[in-house]
């Protein structure tokens, strides 16, 4: 059971990883639009926030820099959900929650695939 909750965290991971490539590729080869980069950041930011929902009281226990990330991604959220209502935010705002979820993504993949778990939840 443990296992195939690693295999998962694993997978998530990777898919991230993955997403954020394909969608830079699209928006800066193909000329795909910045809705794509909104629609990852408001995906990404919102996975963070259904996990962190029912263990909010716990986030206070962790190092501080686990709520410094949860609160990062509190104001993609935001960010995010204005764009999408149609609401100005500068372009900058999202790529820099772009780039920031892409190497979050790629160092818990080079994380997870290079040292080994004992226990992730």
């Amino acid at each position: 059971m443990e296992g195939d909750l690693d295999d998962l965290v694993k997978a998530v991971a990777v898919a991230l990883l993955l997403a954020h490539i394909v969608v830079l590729i699209s928006v800066l080869r193909f000329r795909a639009r910045m809705s794509w980069v909104v629609g990852l950041n408001l995906l990404v930011s919102a996975g963070v926030m259904i996990y962190w929902a029912p263990r909010f009281s716990e986030l206070f226990g962790y190092v501080d820099i686990a709520l410094a990330f949860v609160g990062f991604e509190l104001a993609v959220l935001i960010a995010s959900t204005i764009a999408a209502l149609r609401g100005r935010v500068p372009a900058a705002i999202h790529w820099i929650a772009f780039t920031a979820n892409a190497l979050l993504s790629a160092a818990a993949a080079t994380f997870m695939f290079t040292f080994q778990m004992t226990r992730l939840m």
